[in-house]
């Protein structure tokens, strides 16, 4: 098995068709068909079902693909990094910022990066837990910063904490609800909840209703945009669990109120996420650096 045995790999496998895949190596289709067939007798094991249509993976496929990826990536960037000066911050890092903090983090963060580091240069993604966790397992990003779920971290993942989080129930100030002193938790239960399409964020929302003894509700809307999210709630009367720091505006303005709750608010914390025993190069801890400067700088606004 070679890099560029990979490389074929990976293409036929996004493309999911092998004439495609030959196009945008570029490889002839013969070539390229011989070095996924090599592949296959090294692994010792079928990657592909071949059809008229094109090539479907198979579950070995789809196993080798995300360690190819890794692989993969972890070469570019040790080419990248031989090629630099000695204790130069440089190079290209790839972040994934968590949805609630795009609009809170990234901006801060990258203008002080590049600033401080003229030769580095950013990719950024934006996503939820899961869609990061899946960026670092196969090597497309170095680092997230995201909030820790209440689902169990994957073993390979190591996170560091660098603030709490506080999330409530939220409203707008025309909701029947708004002006309650104490909101009984099955009132809520029969409301019209908008909520995050993501594993994490439902069990966040069914914990609310578990611990009180309260049969979760059935959301009305999910969503894995938060700012449809706001929209619904402020000008409507849904109702949603997301953290304060992203209605601050919209509290301090009197626009949308926190219900009070027994079991509100939520707090979680929220850090930064990296791969467990991987190579963290130069250029990725000054970014996380930086993120940890920013966030201390901000954390009366997050928290």
């Amino acid at each position: 098995m070679n890099l560029r045995q990979l490389e074929h790999f990976v293409a036929v496998f996004e493309q999911k068709n092998l004439s495609k895949a030959a196009e945008a190596i570029p490889l002839s289709q013969p070539a390229l068909t011989r070095s996924v067939r090599t592949l296959e007798d090294q692994v010792g094991v079928e990657l592909f079902l071949r059809h008229a249509r094109g090539a479907t993976p198979t579950a070995a496929g789809e196993r080798l693909y995300h360690h190819a990826k890794s692989i993969l990536a972890e070469c570019a960037r040790a080419k990248r990094d031989a090629r630099q000066s000695d204790g130069e911050i440089a190079g290209t890092v790839a972040i994934g910022i968590g949805s609630l903090f795009a609009s809170h983090i990234i901006d801060n963060m990258i203008t002080r990066f590049c600033e401080k580091h003229p030769n580095a240069r950013l990719r950024v993604h934006q996503g939820f837990f899961e869609d990061l966790v899946n960026l670092l397992e196969t090597g497309e990003i170095e680092v997230a910063f995201n909030n820790l779920p209440l689902l169990s971290l994957p073993e390979n993942m190591e996170f560091e904490p660098l603030l709490q989080v506080h999330s409530s129930v939220i409203v707008s100030a025309m909701h029947p609800l708004a002006n309650s002193e104490d909101v009984d938790i099955k009132e809520l239960s029969h409301a019209k909840w908008a909520t995050v399409s993501q594993p994490h964020a439902l069990e966040v929302l069914d914990s609310l209703f578990i611990s009180e003894g309260v049969a979760a509700p059935q959301p009305a809307i999910r969503t894995n945009s938060l700012t449809l999210i706001k929209s619904l709630v402020m000008s409507s009367d849904f109702v949603c669990l997301l953290p304060d720091h992203l209605f601050s505006e919209e509290l301090l303005a009197g626009d949308v109120v926190r219900l009070p709750t027994s079991s509100t608010p939520v707090t979680r914390s929220a850090g930064l996420l990296f791969k467990k025993d991987g190579f963290r190069r130069p250029v990725a801890n000054a970014l996380g650096a930086e993120i940890q400067e920013v966030v201390s700088q901000l954390s009366d606004v997050l928290n």
